[in-house]
């Protein structure tokens, strides 16, 4: 009995001390509280400054100006181009559209040719049919590596009006002697994706050359559709020199972002034209069937 009491009376006395202990510690946090005179603060995402920063205002107030596509093209012309050939990698299949094109073979330049054009990336497909001027054909269409001879790639080549009395078609070298006279590219130069190519290749050898003038140079249009406008100045010789003209002027299509037109020029003056490249009635992603580029689809 007498240490059951003793027990007892020992719990009653730790108990007494925690609470003791207990309202000392709130008593301590009332005064510590009374001291203190500066408000409670919470920071959320702080900000960190460095330097001679100043924060002027409140981050959600600052409003940030979005860059237009006309300032980026300016800031960084070849960049923007590179952005150009980028965009069209990630969201081009085919298209259809209507190819014009002039140009200046030794001294004579050719009339303007206009041709309907079909277009596939893979495999590297091209049909083109004219439809003003046709010179040493009427259609003829490229499929890569479809067609091969010796090692050469061949093109399926409808003559003029006159040898199709005679010959339904022909199969040609694409970059034979008959091509060499009639173009100044090869059909498998064709294409958006090439000009873009073309473009950046002799941008970069320039650049790395200390020699690249290339520059936006404003808003334009091409067949009543809004482009940007760009102009690139090369250390031009002639022909068969390093360098394919003296200046190039590129239309891009502002709501596509793809050429709309070339225009090359043998001087400074654009007085001497080498040669005149446009697209337009352009449809991208059609879905073209296969036979649009078989012999057999072309009633061939």
């Amino acid at each position: 009995m007498i240490r059951r009491q003793f027990s007892n009376r020992r719990i009653r006395i730790a108990v007494g001390l925690a609470l003791l202990v207990g309202f000392l510690v709130q008593c301590q946090r009332v005064l510590t509280s009374r001291n203190d005179n500066s408000p409670s603060v919470v920071i959320r995402n702080p900000i960190k400054l460095t330097g001679n920063t100043a924060l002027a205002a409140p981050a959600a107030e600052i409003s940030v100006r979005e860059e237009t596509i006309e300032q980026r093209a300016a800031r960084d012309p070849v960049g923007f181009i590179e952005y150009c050939l980028d965009r069209y990698d990630h969201g081009v299949r085919d298209y259809t559209c209507v190819f014009t094109k002039q140009e200046r073979l030794g001294d004579t330049l050719s009339a303007e040719q206009v041709m309907n054009a079909n277009f596939r990336e893979k495999p590297f497909s091209v049909r083109l049919e004219w439809t003003q001027n046709e010179d040493r054909c009427s259609r003829v269409l490229y499929v890569a590596d479809r067609w091969v001879e010796k090692g050469q790639q061949l093109a399926v080549v409808e003559p003029g009006k006159i040898a199709r009395l005679f010959i339904p078609y022909v199969m040609k070298e694409i970059d034979g002697p008959d091509a060499r006279k009639s173009s100044r590219r090869t059909i498998n130069q064709f294409g958006l994706r090439n000009s873009m190519e073309l473009i950046l290749k002799y941008c970069r050898l320039a650049r790395e050359k200390g020699q690249l003038k290339f520059e936006y140079v404003g808003k334009g249009e091409v067949d009543g559709r809004a482009s940007l406008v760009f102009e690139r100045r090369l250390p031009y010789t002639g022909e068969g020199g390093v360098w394919p003209d003296r200046v190039l002027v590129v239309h891009i299509d502002k709501e596509t972002l793809t050429p709309a037109l070339c225009t090359a020029y043998a001087d400074d003056a654009k007085q001497t034209l080498l040669g005149k490249y446009m697209m337009t009635k352009l449809k991208l992603n059609v879905n073209l069937p296969d036979k649009t580029f078989t012999k057999e689809g072309m009633g061939l």
